[in-house]
């Protein structure tokens, strides 16, 4: 666990670099608020597509092998990145990595693998809080590589040290990473590959329980991603805060994230269940998009996004971990892919209407549609309340 907490953690620490950077990286190569937006948007659209099929060929290989390939393509998607000097090498880059971010069904699926189902939200947690981190230190380390100064950012340095990054942990991996998956449990060996795909979608889709967390799943990062969209835009616009400021904030997040899934999540789920505390998340979320609407201070927008990331920190292993209590091992991969690529329907509806929105209603208008859209979320949380995911 220790091995793939760390490989999580480097993982993220490179996606985070270039998260502050981005949309001014678009806007130097000549992109405006809605192309930015639908870049972003990109990114979680092909993980939406992929997602499922990466976690279907690790149930067949191997967690192992699927992860060393998709680290590839992360590689490659950062050092286009880092010599872009056009809106389509920067499309390009983006489209890459959101295939390689098929893998985080991967990375959960694997700590499914290894834990017991008892203690299947902590650990799932870990995972979680080594992706605050990375989150945290990621767009800390990439402001300060780019600068202060929007104008004159370095954005090469970033891209290419998480180039570096993701190198690192490809070597990790083939060196140091067990593989989880027996070669007894994988489908190939249990027939399960014989079903086709879309019989498998169909039969996990059945299951109400599934439908009504994917629900929740679609709006919640719908609310979570526009605010991730534009947030940088808003913080430039708003706070007059440039590159390095804004990475400071996303580290404040992160750190925010890491602290509640090592400390929190094991605790709450123990006494309240992993439901309550799903709906817990919920209302978090809610109330954090609401101050953040009407944030004028820097004060204002720590508070609020602190709300938010205690939410996102915890609705993630805590959602997954309901998922895989009724997933056989050898459907794990595919059905937390699933889950995943859900998530990431989720994470392309966002940007797509956080650009207009913030260049059309208002800069504060994406955070109020976000709140909006946890009203549904809380009373299918009383539903999943009511209705608890089978052991």
């Amino acid at each position: 666990m220790l091995i793939l907490f760390m490989t999580t953690f480097v993982i993220v620490l490179g996606f985070g670099l270039v998260i502050p950077l981005l949309p001014f990286y678009i806007e130097r190569v000549g992109g405006g608020p809605e192309i930015i937006t639908l870049v972003i948007a990109l990114h979680s659209l092909l993980q939406f597509i992929f997602a499922p099929t990466i976690g279907r060929l690790s149930d067949r290989y191997g967690r192992k092998p699927v992860l060393i390939w998709t680290m590839l393509l992360g590689i490659v998607s950062f050092v286009i990145l880092g010599f872009a000097d056009s809106l389509w090498m920067v499309i390009l880059s983006r489209s890459l990595g959101g295939l390689a971010a098929g893998n985080v069904g991967v990375i959960f699926a694997y700590a499914t693998d290894v834990s017991s189902p008892e203690n299947r939200a902590k650990f799932l947690g870990y995972i979680g809080a080594a992706f605050s981190l990375g989150f945290m230190f990621g767009p800390a380390i990439g402001g300060l590589l780019a600068g202060a100064d929007v104008e004159n950012a370095n954005f090469m340095l970033p891209a290419l040290s998480g180039a570096a990054l993701a190198t690192i942990t490809w070597f990790a991996i083939i060196a140091f990473l067990p593989e989880s998956l027996k070669p007894e449990q994988r489908s190939n060996a249990t027939g399960t590959a014989k079903i086709a795909l879309t019989t498998q979608l169909r039969a996990t889709f059945a299951n109400h329980t599934f439908v009504l967390l994917s629900l929740i799943a679609i709006l919640l990062y719908v609310a979570w991603s526009s605010l991730l969209a534009v947030f940088a835009l808003w913080t430039n616009r708003v706070l007059e805060l440039g590159p390095r400021d804004i990475g400071l904030i996303f580290m404040y997040s992160g750190l925010v994230g890491a602290a509640c899934q090592f400390t929190m999540i094991g605790p709450l789920t123990k006494r309240f269940g992993e439901a309550n505390v799903l709906m817990m998340t919920v209302v978090a979320m809610g109330a954090g998009l609401w101050m953040m609407a009407g944030a004028a201070t820097v004060m204002i927008a720590l508070l609020a996004m602190t709300l938010m990331s205690l939410s996102h920190s915890m609705f993630a292993p805590v959602s997954q971990s309901l998922v895989s209590k009724f997933a056989q091992p050898a459907e794990r991969g595919l059905l937390l892919g699933v889950f995943q690529s859900v998530g990431g329907l989720g994470r392309v509806f966002g940007p797509m209407y956080a650009g207009v929105a913030f260049a059309q209603l208002g800069t504060g208008s994406p955070y109020l549609i976000g709140a909006l859209l946890m009203l549904p979320c809380v009373l299918l949380s009383i539903a999943v309340v009511r209705r608890p995911a089978p052991a």
